[in-house]
């Protein structure tokens, strides 16, 4: 897992919820179920903001983490 942001381009979307409200998976895109446990990622970018990525399964994040 990561910690900062030096080696990756972070996404700079404001839309991180679908129009419903629901959650968005960093890596696919999809809709995030919230009614069950989910991966989060925490990323610390280099002007010391911290990001949080949500991700609909731990094969997404594994994925985004390969990325």
């Amino acid at each position: 897992m990561r910690d900062d942001a030096e080696d990756r381009n972070v996404d700079t979307r404001t839309e991180v919820t679908s129009r419903t409200g629901t959650p968005i998976c960093s890596h696919c895109g999809s809709p995030i179920e919230t009614t069950e446990w989910f991966p989060i990622v925490t990323e610390t970018t280099e002007s010391e903001s911290v990001v949080l990525h949500s991700f609909c399964d731990e094969t997404c994040q594994d994925a985004w983490n390969r990325s």
